[in-house]
């Protein structure tokens, strides 16, 4: 689950086309190291950059998995609860069943019945959960994806870049063209911690 928010929405924002409007709008600063080449007429001025690093390197990812870890475990521990209870109370039906413990057939059916009914509504409540975990991740596909398309969008422009790719497994890419270091220092030049934002 580590990087599959980052992959997928970096993915998305590797399909989009960024065509240079040769304003800097803030993207540039001193720490950047990629110097600006000049477009030459008739061609299309490429840059890219390494995922995983970036995914490895941006505090905002690293905040997100935790948060996804964190949800992770506290879901898994709503389940077994829920499914401990709800083996507890079969057991002691069982139990009771075996010791005779039932004198009508009335008294069976009424445990049978709550049984029944805390097992359905154990398993809604995992399911619920599920969904939230679910609606979480979304979101945080969506945060990450706008936080990435924003600053490529306005990294490119300022640059003069009329395409930034992803580097994927078995391509030649020409190194002088890697823009990573300074995708990942913008990035997190750009990211405010949530204690920095109160």
């Amino acid at each position: 689950m580590k990087k599959s928010a980052l992959l997928a929405a970096a993915i998305i924002a590797s399909a989009v086309t960024v065509t240079s409007c040769g304003s800097d709008n803030g993207a540039g600063n001193d720490k950047e190291t990629t110097p600006v080449k000049e477009a030459v007429e008739g061609s299309t001025n490429i840059r890219w950059y390494d995922l995983d690093s970036v995914s490895n390197n941006y505090k905002l990812v690293e905040l997100l998995n935790s948060e996804a870890e964190a949800a992770m475990n506290s879901y898994q521990s709503f389940a077994r609860q829920k499914s401990s209870e709800i083996a507890a109370l079969q057991k002691k039906i069982e139990d009771k069943m075996r010791n005779n413990g039932y004198l009508s057939e009335e008294s069976y059916n009424n445990d049978m019945r709550d049984y029944q009914t805390k097992a359905t509504n154990a398993q809604n409540a995992i399911a619920q959960r599920e969904q939230q975990i679910a609606e979480q991740a979304a979101s945080q596909q969506k945060q990450l994806l706008d936080s990435l398309e924003n600053f490529l969008n306005d990294y490119a422009t300022g640059k003069g870049f009329d395409v930034i790719l992803i580097k994927t497994p078995g391509t030649h890419l020409a190194p002088e063209l890697d823009i990573t270091k300074d995708i990942i220092s913008g990035l997190n030049a750009r990211y405010k911690a949530p204690e920095e934002t109160k």
